[in-house]
């Protein structure tokens, strides 16, 4: 077998019956594909370990999202995320292979409602999260009017090409939101998700599990002698989870003990964790 060591199934696309073409030589398998490009247009659809509707979610796509499709089979696709790279299988009706418009935009507040039109009496017909990508053609007033018709307010979304600059007060609008393994979005996410979210806004393309970000996420710094000193927007890592430090002796981060995303005092978190401060491996800081 010539499956390298250095190969990850969390982000190459290959199966023993099935691979990307752009591993030709670097692994075995009976088949190899070019992709196609298909765009998410559920509010999330959610990555599952295995085509099947009772499996594991182990990531989550956001509306607007892309991703390459190697295989579409019994109302599955076995598909990369084309932000993060993130592989595994999604729902089929999930997705559009029309030739889309490009996205302009993203969507800035922690939810967003969709409108058939501008006007915030008409019944919603949809609604996105933060983080959700979308294209704008035209704005009325309040309201921006998205390429396939629908109105967003227009306070809650801002320019792909101007991003966020405070990965804390991104990670806040998110606060209470309830925890899902998996999930990266304001209805649902887990440790590591908050952090990639929070990342992406500020123009980052971060990695998906919180190993691969411990390693890779921006820059490794000097972890503090004393907790208390954690500076503003570092990003806290131990064994099996993730925070980000507000610089005012807290940590925000979505939580199981809690199931919710929570800011809480450095002593109040290091005093149920196993190992105390002593238990953080890493420290790493994202400047946009």
């Amino acid at each position: 077998m010539r499956n390298s060591t250095t190969l990850d199934h969390r982000r190459h696309p290959y199966r023993d019956d099935l691979a990307a073409e752009y591993l030709r030589g670097r692994v075995d398998a009976a088949r190899f594909v070019e992709p196609v490009t298909a765009r998410v247009v559920q509010e999330t659809l959610s990555i599952q370990a295995r085509p099947e509707p009772e499996a594991m979610q182990i990531s989550e796509l956001l509306f607007g999202e892309d991703v390459a499709v190697y295989e579409q089979r019994d109302g599955w696709a076995w598909v990369q995320g084309l932000l993060d790279g993130y592989v595994g299988h999604v729902r089929l009706d999930g997705l559009s292979f029309d030739e889309p418009a490009p996205p302009t935009h993203l969507v800035s507040a922690r939810l967003s409602h969709l409108f058939r039109t501008p006007t915030i009496k008409d019944p919603p017909v949809g609604r996105i999260t933060l983080g959700a990508r979308i294209s704008i053609i035209a704005v009325e007033g309040r309201f921006a009017v998205l390429a396939d018709g629908r109105h967003i307010m227009t306070n809650h979304i801002r320019p792909i090409d101007a991003p966020e600059t405070d990965i804390v007060a991104v990670a806040l609008r998110n606060l209470g939101a309830p925890y899902l393994w998996g999930g990266r979005s304001s209805l649902g996410l887990d440790c590591s998700g908050l952090i990639q979210v929070a990342v992406q806004a500020l123009g980052g393309t971060p990695p998906r599990d919180s190993d691969m970000q411990r390693d890779e996420l921006g820059q490794d710094v000097s972890k503090p002698a004393d907790m208390h000193d954690l500076q503003h927007g570092d990003l806290v890592y131990f064994p099996g989870h993730c925070m980000i430090a507000d610089g005012a002796e807290h940590l925000i981060h979505a939580n199981a003990t809690h199931m919710m995303v929570t800011r809480e005092p450095v002593e109040t978190v290091f005093a149920r964790t196993r190992g105390g401060y002593g238990s953080v491996t890493h420290v790493r800081r994202f400047t946009a």
